[in-house]
């Protein structure tokens, strides 16, 4: 075990320089943008109090339990709505641990709500917020923490029958050193959302969607996802991606679980079968990754999926 344990720390090291000494800090807000099936609020701000009732989630991302300085990504995420339900507030926090260093944000949204006909809402959302990178300059030869502004909007329509948003969740996110060059550049996608809730059964839900992602210079995004709830206390869901959003494209397969243990308290376990964030990293010799998520709303007034 030991020996297991060196190495793994080993390789946690030489990948750690490596990300540090690379003239582009390794990009964060993928690691949100993969919870979006459970937290929509990662992805589009105007999600933010659409279920009107406080709702807080927390997520749990680790590699190599056993294993000191492994990779390890906490976030949090809350929101609620205030005056009669036309505003809604978000709040979210991500730390992403790398090796021995590490990534945060903070992000805050507001979203205003518009009542239509049929029940159906629709919501325009800004997100602005703070993340904190180690970035290698090389005008300095030195890495060091800089604080990056962070901005986003979007567009969320929601009925009982269909949802939909459109969203721009990283407009910010650019540094340059003194020549001008870029030391760090977000990926800044544009991401379209579309599902479908269908009951095919007294007690079952089924609600297949679509995430349509474009970034600049590259090849088009598609995620398939498929939800099922049953007896409104057990979820399954899959999800296949092509070229994920993220600081690198790739495929993988999302597989997660959730169990409402109580009218409060919801229960998560994911699986994706690379680390969306990095995928190819060195330092990563198991590329599948474990989450766990909990979910905890005090006065729902309604079941939300």
């Amino acid at each position: 075990m030991r020996f297991v344990s060196y190495n793994s720390f080993i390789f946690l090291l030489i990948g750690s320089l490596i990300v540090l000494t690379g003239r582009r800090a390794q990009a964060q807000k993928e690691v949100l943008y993969s919870q979006y099936l459970q937290n929509p609020l990662s992805i589009n701000p105007a999600y933010a109090g659409s279920r009107e009732s406080f709702h807080l989630s927390a997520f749990l991302r680790r590699k190599w339990i056993s294993v000191r300085y492994a990779p390890i990504t906490q976030s949090v995420s809350a929101d609620g709505a205030i005056a009669n339900g036309r505003i809604g507030l978000g709040f979210q926090a991500l730390n992403d641990r790398m090796g021995l260093f590490a990534t945060t944000g903070v992000y805050g949204s507001v979203a205003y709500r518009f009542n239509l006909p049929a029940l159906a809402k629709l919501s325009i959302g800004v997100q602005g917020g703070v993340n904190v990178l180690p970035i290698y300059d090389v005008t300095t030869a030195a890495s060091i923490n800089r604080a990056i502004g962070s901005f986003g909007v979007g567009v969320y329509y929601q009925s009982d029958r269909f949802f939909a948003g459109v969203s721009a969740p990283e407009l910010g996110g650019q540094v340059t050193d003194l020549t001008g060059r870029y030391v760090y550049k977000s990926v800044r996608p544009l991401m379209f959302q579309v599902g479908v809730p269908v009951e095919v059964g007294e007690n079952t839900v089924l609600i297949p969607s679509i995430l349509v992602s474009k970034i600049a210079d590259r090849s088009l995004g598609v995620d398939v996802n498929l939800r099922a709830w049953f007896n409104e206390e057990v979820g399954l869901g899959l999800s296949y991606r092509q070229n994920s959003p993220g600081f690198i494209q790739t495929n993988y397969l999302q597989v997660f679980a959730e169990y409402q243990l109580t009218k409060a308290i919801r229960l998560g376990y994911i699986f994706n079968s690379q680390t969306p964030e990095s995928p190819n990293a060195i330092q990563y010799d198991q590329k599948s990754v474990h989450e766990i998520m909990l979910r905890f709303a005090p006065n729902g007034l309604k079941f939300t999926y």
